[in-house]
C-alpha cells in the first residue's frame, strides 16, 4: 500500500541557507517521512541538487504554480511566491503538514497525522490575542462577514496540516471576488496568512492550533518556539530547553531576518546549516532534550502490523476523545511481559484506538487478532471492535467483531475481517465495551492486508480528473461498447462537462470508433472559460445554450457528416459547490431541474445510450434519471463512487459493482459487465494530459 502522507516546505535557491538548515534538522528527526520542494520562485537550481541527499521531491506543475500566482497577483498586485502554498492541496500527499523554511525541525511529525483524524487544518499557534493583529484588522468584526469564534483563531501559517479534500485550487480561484472584498480588513503587511484564515475558517471543516490545544488540556504535545526567545547552550544540535518544554521546532520569522539584526540563536541554526544531517538515532538525548523519534502509526507495509506493548509504548495506540487513558503496562500479559491497559473511561465507546495505515484503498481486507481481558475484580462484560471510517465529508461506525463475553478471570480472543467497500479518506480501529465503562487490558494485537492494488495517487489521467486507473477503465469500457455496436456510432451521455468531453471522443476516434456524444453541463461560466475555445476549433461540434436557445457550430460544414459529434447542452446556473464548507451548504438546493432532467424530456426510450457517465452535479438524482432509459446493452458509470450519500441511487440498478478506485458501473445484468470490462489488446497511444487549469 502505497505511502500517501508527507510534508512540504516553501523556498528558492535566495533561501538556500535556511532551507539547508531545515533540510538536516528535518531530516534528523523525520529520516523516512516524505518531503516536497514547492518552489517559491523559479531559482532553485542550487536546492535541487540536494535531492538526493535529503531525499525530496518537487512540486514542478507549472499550471498549478501559475494558479497560485495568480491568487496573489488578484490579492497582493504581484504574484508573491508565499500564495504557492496553495499548491498543498493540488500535490502528491493525502495528508500533510508544511513547515516555514525558517525553522528548525526537532521533534518527529508523525503526532501530526493522528490529530488529522479530527480536525481539516491545523496550525501551530491560534487563538492568542496578542497574534490577532497579523491576519485581521479590527474593521472585520463590522463586515458581518465572520463569527466571533472565527476571527479570534488567526492562526499562524507557518507551520500548517490539513488533508487533500479540506480546500481546491479551483475553489480558490473562483473565491478570489469575496477574499477581495476582505482585503482591506486583512493585516497588510503580511501575504498569505490572512488569506489562509479565511479559507480555513469558512470550510466547513474543523480546525484548531497545537497551542489551542494544549490550552484544552493536551499536556504531551510539542509545540513552536519562537526563534527570538534565547535558549540554552547547543551541544551537536541538541538544547536543553527552558522548563523543560520539549519543541516541535525554533521558527525565525518577521524581523529576525533582516539583515541589520542579529540572528537570536544562531548557534543552533549554525549547527543544522553547516553540519551534514545527523544520525537521529546514535546516542540517548541528554537529560530534558529532545528524544529519537518513534513512529505512532505503524509503517505501511505487506507485512502483518503487530503490537506485543513489550517495550513499555502504546505502539501508536491512543485514546478516544474522552477522558479515558491507554498506558502499557507489567501487570497483566497475554505474552511476554507487557499490554495495554484502557481505563478511567466515561463512555462505553471510549476505548484504545489505532489509524490504520493508508490510504485506504476500496476493496482491502483487513484481518485483526487481539486478545481482550478485565482489569481484576470488574464484572464480566461484552466488548467489540469497530472501524470508524472517515470519509471527505461524514464519519461512518462500522462493526468488525460483534459483541463478545469478556471476562477479568482469563484472555478472550477477539478476531474478525473487515473489507472496505466504499471510499474512505481515514481508518481507525477502536475496542470498546457494549455496556458501562469497565477499565480493561488489550495483548498480541495483529492485522493483515490484502486486496487490490492502491489507489492511483494523483488525478493524472489524460481522460478526465480521474486516478490513472479509472481513466484506463473507462477507456476499456468505452472500446467494448463501441465494438459491440458493429460499425454503429457509440451512443454517450455525459452528466458534467469536462476534460473527459474533449479527450474521450479523440480516443474513439483515434481507435477508429464513430461516436455521438452528448454532454450536459450546469455552469456557463466555467464552460466558456474551459471548454469551449477548444471545441469551437473542433470539427464535429456544437454548443446550445439552453437559457436563451443559442447555438453555436464549428462553422465548417454540417456536423452530422462527422463520424465523431459532440453536442454540448450548457445552463446558466453558475457554479455549484455544495462540498465546500459550510459557506455553500445553500448549493444544495440549486435549481438544475433542467440539467438533471433533460434526457428524459428528450426521450425515455430504453437503449437510447450506450454508455451514460455521471460525474457532474447533483450525480444521485441523475443516477435515477439515467435507470429510467437503462436497455439491454446500456452501462452507466459513477465517477465518485465511493461516497455513501449516492448509494441508494445504486441500488435501484438490477446489475452493478465497484471498480478501480473510485468508480462504480451498473447495467441491468452482470454478463454486460463483464463483457464490458474485458481487457482486449489494443494499441493505442494516450493524449498528453492537458494544462491543469483545463477540467
Amino acid at each position: 500500500m502505497a505511502h500517501r502522507r508527507g510534508v512540504y516546505f516553501l523556498a528558492n535557491d535566495g533561501f538556500l541557507d535556511y532551507a539547508t538548515a531545515f533540510l538536516n534538522s528535518f531530516r534528523r528527526f523525520n529520516p523516512t517521512l516524505p518531503l516536497c520542494l514547492i518552489p517559491f520562485a523559479d531559482d532553485i537550481g542550487a536546492l535541487r541538487s540536494l535531492r538526493s541527499s535529503h531525499d525530496f521531491s518537487v512540486l514542478d506543475n507549472r499550471a498549478v504554480l501559475e494558479a497560485c500566482d495568480t491568487v496573489g497577483t488578484a490579492i497582493r498586485g504581484t504574484p508573491r511566491g508565499h500564495f504557492r502554498k496553495l499548491a498543498m492541496w493540488e500535490g502528491p500527499f493525502d495528508e500533510f503538514a508544511y513547515f516555514d523554511s525558517d525553522t528548525v525541525v526537532l521533534h518527529s511529525a508523525d503526532f501530526v497525522f493522528d490529530l488529522l483524524a479530527d480536525y481539516g487544518f491545523l496550525t501551530a499557534h491560534g487563538n492568542d490575542p496578542t497574534t490577532r493583529r497579523f491576519v485581521w484588522n479590527d474593521s472585520i468584526e463590522a463586515t458581518g462577514r465572520l463569527t466571533e469564534e472565527q476571527i479570534s483563531f488567526a492562526g499562524a501559517t507557518g507551520f500548517l496540516a490539513s488533508r487533500k479534500e479540506c480546500l481546491s485550487l479551483v475553489d480558490v480561484v473562483e473565491r478570489l471576488p469575496e477574499i477581495r472584498e476582505l482585503v482591506p480588513h486583512m493585516c497588510p503587511g503580511l501575504n498569505d496568512q490572512p488569506v489562509l484564515n479565511y479559507l480555513m475558517v469558512t470550510s466547513g471543516y474543523r480546525f484548531s492550533s497545537l497551542s489551542g490545544l494544549t490550552w484544552a488540556g493536551a499536556t504531551d504535545l510539542p509545540l513552536e518556539w519562537w526563534g527570538g526567545h534565547p535558549v540554552g547552550a547547543v551541544e551537536d544540535g541538541r538544547v536543553a530547553w527552558p522548563e523543560g518544554r520539549q519543541p516541535f521546532f525554533l521558527h525565525w520569522s518577521g524581523s529576525l531576518k533582516q539583515a541589520a539584526a542579529p540572528l537570536v540563536n544562531h548557534a543552533l541554526w549554525e549547527a543544522y546549516r553547516d553540519g551534514a544531517v545527523p544520525d537521529a538515532h546514535a546516542g540517548p538525548p541528554t537529560p530534558g532534550t529532545p528524544a529519537a523519534p518513534t513512529a505512532e502509526v505503524p509503517a505501511v507495509t505487506d507485512a502483518p502490523i503487530t503490537c506485543s506493548f513489550d517495550d513499555g509504548t502504546t505502539q501508536g495506540w491512543s485514546c478516544r476523545v474522552g477522558s479515558a487513558r491507554v498506558q502499557a503496562g507489567d501487570t497483566l500479559a497475554h505474552s511476554g511481559t507487557h499490554s495495554l491497559r484502557c481505563d478511567s473511561r466515561t463512555e462505553p465507546w471510549e476505548g484504545p484506538r489505532l489509524a490504520l495505515p493508508g490510504p485506504p484503498t476500496p476493496g482491502s481486507t483487513y484481518t485483526f487478532r487481539l486478545w481482550a481481558r478485565l482489569a481484576p475484580g470488574e464484572a464480566p462484560a461484552a466488548l467489540k471492535l469497530t472501524i470508524e471510517r472517515h470519509t471527505s465529508d461524514t464519519v461512518r461506525y462500522d462493526t468488525v467483531v460483534p459483541d463478545t463475553p469478556v471476562t477479568a478471570d482469563g484472555w478472550t480472543r477477539l478476531s474478525g475481517t473487515y473489507t472496505l467497500t466504499h471510499e474512505a479518506t481515514r481508518l481507525i480501529l477502536y475496542a470498546e465495551t457494549v455496556h458501562g465503562t469497565a477499565p480493561f487490558h488489550i495483548d498480541d494485537f495483529t492485522m493483515t492486508v490484502s486486496g487490490p492494488a492502491t489507489a492511483s495517487a494523483d488525478h493524472t489521467s489524460p481522460y478526465g480528473l480521474t486516478s490513472v486507473t479509472d481513466g484506463e477503465l473507462i477507456r476499456t469500457v468505452l472500446l467494448n461498447a463501441a465494438a459491440l455496436r458493429d460499425g454503429q456510432p457509440l451512443r454517450v451521455l455525459e452528466w458534467g462537462s469536462g476534460r473527459s468531453t474533449l479527450a474521450l471522443p479523440q480516443l474513439l476516434a483515434d481507435a477508429g470508433a464513430a461516436c455521438h456524444w452528448t454532454s450536459l453541463e450546469h455552469h456557463r461560466g466555467y464552460f466558456d472559460t474551459e471548454l469551449l475555445p477548444h471545441l469551437a476549433a473542433r470539427p464535429g461540434a456544437s454548443v446550445r445554450y439552453m437559457d436563451d436557445g443559442t447555438a453555436i457550430a464549428d462553422g465548417t460544414d454540417d456536423i452530422r457528416t462527422h463520424d465523431i459529434r459532440i453536442e454540448v447542452l450548457c445552463w446558466d446556473r453558475g457554479p455549484v459547490h455544495p462540498h465546500f464548507g459550510i459557506s455553500h451548504h445553500a448549493d444544495r438546493d440549486a435549481d438544475l431541474d433542467d440539467y438533471v432532467d433533460h434526457p428524459t424530456k428528450v426521450s425515455r426510450c430504453p437503449g437510447e445510450y450506450d454508455v451514460v457517465l455521471v460525474d457532474g452535479r447533483k450525480r444521485r438524482r441523475c443516477l435515477l434519471a439515467a435507470r429510467q432509459f437503462l436497455g439491454d446493452r446500456t452501462a452507466v458509470l459513477l465517477h465518485d463512487a465511493g461516497r455513501p450519500y449516492y448509494h441508494c441511487a445504486l441500488e435501484t440498478y438490477p446489475a452493478g459493482r465497484f471498480i478501480g478506485d473510485e468508480l462504480w458501473i451498473g447495467a441491468k445484468d452482470q454478463q454486460l459487465l463483464t463483457e464490458l470490462l474485458r481487457h482486449r489488446q489494443q494499441r493505442h497511444e494516450p493524449h498528453p494530459p492537458p494544462p491543469w487549469s483545463h477540467p
